[in-house]
């Protein structure tokens, strides 16, 4: 048995508990089992969707000695041998309590800090960035890079875009679970302007997203605008698009699984890892930086989505995506885990 704990709600997305599940999905084609456990206040339907065996506790911190007590007590009972952790909210207390009933993984995204962990994972393209091989120096196993990206798992080849031929019909919209910087409508204003009528914009948003009535209405009075509420699977979204316009979070490695050119921005500075690293390897064209351009942003994402119209650079873009070989992070990622289990 294999505990993923992880949550999901308006504050933190659904990126980590999606992420979580592909490898889950690799794990149980193994032969394993899985359990995920969630705070009570988490959005659960990425799981049910999945049809992923879960447990509820408590809506308190992850590093409190109250919540890992109960992890245990979940541990105990199940007996599970590996547990998963993918969260922010960590200790290094808690881990070293957590290492004393089974083997720890803990999935991030940055090196906040060093923690006492039998295994850390990080598949992001900056990671050679981050100084990992230094700071950890004990038996803390490293997993590090694109081979354990946990994304297109379960997006079959016949998903893949074929080559790029012709002009672009349409294209996706996204600016986070929740559009916090309330930024879509002016985007999709932004980019009317500059495109072809015949060209449709399909925006993600979600019930929580303060835009998503405004998105509505515009799409009430233009047939250019399809909203797309509550995607549960970006990669067959994506099928029907010749481009994607996305922030650059998690939603990013889906779109490269796919094969999609797109134009990539940040909202917030912790984003400029992933934009520099996107768009310095080429695998994606810059489309804007909310936090230090203001206004200007929407004058740079037009710019960089007037680029990527050009058949000749879609053709660039997605000769270097194919070149990342995506598709078997989340499988080497369920073999490392399972053993773990199994020793």
């Amino acid at each position: 048995m294999v505990i993923f704990r992880v949550d999901a709600n308006s504050m933190i997305g659904k990126g980590h508990m999606k992420r979580c599940v592909s490898i889950a999905k690799a794990i149980k084609l193994l032969g394993g089992r899985v359990l995920f456990v969630t705070r009570e206040d988490s959005d659960i339907s990425v799981l049910e969707n999945d049809f992923m065996e879960y447990k509820t506790v408590p809506s308190m911190s992850l590093g409190s000695e109250k919540a890992i007590d109960c992890l245990k007590e979940i541990i105990g009972e199940t007996g599970a041998k590996v547990c998963v952790v993918d969260s922010y909210d960590v200790s290094d207390t808690a881990f070293k309590s957590l290492k004393e009933v089974c083997k720890v993984v803990l999935i991030e995204d940055y090196l906040y800090d060093v923690y006492d962990v039998d295994c850390v994972v990080n598949y992001n393209l900056y990671v050679e960035k981050l100084d990992y091989m230094s700071k950890y120096k004990g038996n803390t196993q490293l997993l590090l890079g694109m081979d354990y990206a946990p994304f297109g798992y379960d997006t079959s080849l016949s998903l893949r875009k074929p080559p790029i031929n012709g002009s672009v019909e349409s294209i996706m919209v996204y600016t986070g679970e929740v559009d916090v910087h309330e930024i879509a409508p002016g985007i999709v204003d932004s980019l009317l302007d500059c495109l072809d009528d015949s060209v449709r914009l399909r925006v993600v948003t979600s019930k929580q997203s303060p835009t998503r009535d405004v998105l509505f209405k515009m799409s009430n009075t233009s047939s250019q605008i399809i909203v797309e509420p509550d995607i549960t699977s970006f990669p067959k979204l994506l099928k029907n698009c010749d481009i994607a316009v996305t922030v650059a979070d998690s939603v990013c490695y889906d779109v490269l699984s796919t094969n999609i050119p797109a134009c990539v921005f940040q909202t917030d500075y912790r984003q400029n890892l992933l934009l520099k690293s996107l768009t310095e390897k080429d695998l994606m064209v810059f489309g804007g930086d909310l936090v230090n351009r203001g206004n200007k942003f929407y004058g740079d994402l037009v710019e960089g989505v007037t680029t990527l119209v050009e058949e000749e650079k879609r053709k660039e873009i997605c000769k270097n995506i194919l070149g990342l070989d995506l598709g078997r992070g989340a499988h080497n990622l369920a073999k490392a885990i399972m053993n773990y289990e199994q020793n």
